[in-house]
């Protein structure tokens, strides 16, 4: 398999909405795998991770055309979708202090006065 079209046909989006439970996504982050930065958590690490084990059940490893994949599948969820996602990272934080990133659109501006 390694036409995108083929890959988002056989996708389950099922099995992607809704997140997946808080332990799963905490032992995967607790894993061997190498991370950038093991404290940040954001959303749509948590739906890359998703979208990432969907795609090796359909049996593609492609890491280009996963990326592809989640990056389409995100402009394409609707926000309550997303919601849940950024719940999930919420409550890792709150539960483990694993700490969610913001999009720069979410970040409260900081003004300073002189």
């Amino acid at each position: 398999m390694n036409s995108f079209d083929t890959l988002l046909a056989n996708i389950n989006r099922n099995n992607i909405h809704p997140p997946p439970e808080i332990e799963e996504v905490l032992n995967f982050f607790n894993s061997k795998k190498p991370m950038r930065d093991y404290n940040r958590c954001h959303t749509y690490k948590i739906f890359r991770y998703s979208v990432a084990k969907e795609c090796k059940r359909i049996g593609e490893f492609n890491a280009i055309l996963i990326g592809r994949t989640t990056n389409h599948l995100w402009n394409t969820s609707t926000s309550q979708e997303k919601a849940e996602y950024f719940n999930l990272a919420q409550r890792l934080y709150k539960k483990n202090k694993i700490y969610p990133t913001r999009r720069s659109s979410e970040r409260k501006s900081i003004t300073t006065v002189i």
